[in-house]
This record gives C-alpha cells, sequence and structure tokens, in this order.
C-alpha cells in the first residue's frame, strides 16, 4: 500500500473517529450535563426555596398552592404542603438531597399511609435525587426526580442562571471535544503504523561493494531539549474546585451555607454580622484555587438582620 493512500486511510479514520465523538458530546453528553447541573443547583437550594419552585411549577398543571407558613402554621409535616386539586386537598412532599441521595420505598410508602391518613385525593412526591420504584395502591401518586423535576422547574429559574449552567457546560464539552479530537488523531495515526508496508522492487540491482572506506560519522550534536506544551487541565478540575469551596467555606463557624449563585459569584449565608472576619476568612479559602480567586462574594446577613447584602470581591483580574 502507498504512503498516500496510507495518509489516506489515516485521515479519513480520524475524522470519522472525531465526528462520532463531536456527535456524542454536542447532542447528548451535553444536555445530559446540563440536566445535571441544574439538579446540583436545585439540590443547593434551602427546603422553603425549593419547595416554593416546585409549588410554582405544579400551578399549570391544575394545582392550587397553600403558603409554606400555612402549611407550617397548621401543623403539618415539615417536608408536607397542601395543595388543591379540582376542589379535592392533595399532599406534596419535597425531599432534598443531591443526585445520588434516594428516597427509598419506606419513605414513600410512609408518604403513601399520610396522604390517606390525611384524607387527600392524591400526593405528589418531589427531590433532586432518585425515587425507588415502589408500588402504591388505592392513590394518586405523582413522582418527580430528577431529569423530570428539572424539566418541571427549569422553565421557572432566572434566566441568568440557566445562562450560567449552560455556559458552564458548553465550557467543559468544549474541551472534551477538543481531548476526542486529538484522541481520534492518535487513532488515525496508529491505524496508519499498522498497515503493511508497500512490496520492495525484487529485481533492484545489487549494491556494488564500496572501495573507500566509509568516513566515520562526526558525532552528533547534543539534542537541544524539546520544550513540550504543559498537560491539558483535568476537564472535571473546575467543577471539584468550585465543591471544595462551597466544602470549607460551610465549615466556617459563622457561615450556615455556601452555594456558587452563577459561576462567578459565591453565595455566603451567615449565621452573625461579621462581614470583615467572614470575608478575611473566605478570600484565605479562594485564593488557594487560581481560577476562582477573582470570583465574587455575596455575603447574606442572618434572618431577622436589617443589615443589607454585601458585594465584594477578594482579587481582582
Amino acid at each position: 500500500m502507498s504512503h498516500a493512500v496510507s495518509l489516506l486511510t489515516a485521515l479519513l479514520i480520524a475524522v470519522l473517529a472525531g465526528g462520532a465523538i463531536t456527535a456524542y458530546l454536542w447532542l447528548y453528553r451535553r444536555r445530559r450535563a446540563e440536566t445535571m447541573a441544574g439538579i446540583e443547583a436545585l439540590a443547593n437550594m434551602r427546603w422553603r426555596e425549593f419547595s416554593r419552585l416546585v409549588v410554582e411549577a405544579l400551578q399549570p398543571r391544575g394545582f392550587e398552592p397553600e403558603s409554606v407558613e400555612q402549611s407550617l402554621e397548621r401543623g403539618s409535616q415539615p417536608e408536607e404542603l397542601r395543595l388543591q386539586r379540582d376542589g379535592r386537598p392533595w399532599l406534596l412532599a419535597c425531599k432534598q438531597g443531591h443526585a445520588d441521595y434516594q428516597v427509598s420505598a419506606a419513605v414513600v410508602a410512609e408518604f403513601a399511609n399520610a396522604v390517606r391518613f390525611a384524607g387527600a385525593s392524591g400526593g405528589v412526591l418531589a427531590t433532586p435525587g432518585r425515587i425507588a420504584d415502589a408500588e402504591v395502591r388505592g392513590i394518586q401518586l405523582e413522582r418527580y426526580d430528577g431529569p423530570a423535576l428539572w424539566a418541571l422547574v427549569s422553565p421557572l429559574l432566572p434566566e441568568s442562571l440557566r445562562n450560567d449552567l449552560t455556559a458552564s457546560t458548553r465550557k467543559r464539552v468544549m474541551r472534551e471535544t477538543l481531548f476526542g479530537w486529538g484522541a481520534a488523531i492518535v487513532l488515525g495515526a496508529l491505524v496508519s503504523l499498522l498497515l503493511p508496508d508497500p512490496p520492495r522492487n525484487a529485481e533492484a540491482a545489487p549494491v556494488a561493494p564500496v572501495a573507500a572506506a566509509v568516513a566515520p560519522t562526526p558525532p552528533a550534536a547534543a539534542a537541544e531539549p524539546v520544550l513540550t506544551a504543559p498537560a491539558p487541565a483535568d476537564p472535571n478540575r473546575e467543577q471539584y474546585e468550585r465543591a471544595e469551596v462551597m466544602r470549607m467555606v460551610s465549615s466556617l463557624p459563622n457561615v450556615e451555607r455556601a452555594l456558587w449563585s452563577t459561576s462567578s459569584t459565591l453565595l455566603v449565608y451567615q449565621l452573625r454580622e461579621d462581614d470583615q472576619t467572614d470575608a478575611k476568612e473566605i478570600c484565605a479559602i479562594l485564593e488557594r484555587y487560581a481560577f476562582l480567586r477573582s470570583s465574587r462574594l455575596q455575603l447574606q446577613p442572618p434572618p431577622g438582620s436589617n443589615k443589607r447584602v454585601r458585594f465584594l470581591q477578594c482579587k481582582t483580574y
């Protein structure tokens, strides 16, 4: 096989492999990554914010809400809210948890018993995690978990949050696409090396003996060191660093919880009014990560405080 044919074969394999990887990443992987990022954003919400969002999303499906405060005053379970549908009562249970959290079959059965005890016509169970496939008889039970919950509530989220999730996902998939094309090129090169070499001419004249001594080859000069580009960053590094920042900031004594409200803003819920101490400790954590050290801080005062929300930035670009 000629060298030209080998190169064309390697190029064809690289293009086909790269195209297949690109189609998979952008048509399937990107949508799944956006959904998982959205589910994680829901999991980081407070229970009241999450439950209000679910109640609002259920209204186009014929449900009329009862406020969280009314439900709590009436003595309902903290995670069970009352709704009305066609003039009949329904119960709503919002279970907070991350994507790997699962509402067990026992919890589903317990909620079904609560629906029966309350005399409700049915129940709605919602969680960012997963709901066990448990059979419930005698009542209507609607379940929204994982991707189904994200499809239900995503149209109600702020456009800025959806845009941040989309941009972050596109950035990660773009990196994975570049790595995929690099792997496709390597695959094409390996295939070209494995192809058989072109046959040599069997009738070539024998090489005549050399009369003169072959001059010794001068020693080669020391090869200059080859400068290689640094290894590409781990595509999951950014997500890991963000999770580490949330974990460490949330562990501070004056912080109730920390989460990324946008890709560039860290939202911090305070337990007492001490902005200077909080800012100093949080900035010390952010400065450990080059990608996140210029993020903006949003310090949320504790409940009942008259102090305004404060925004600041530890480092500038």
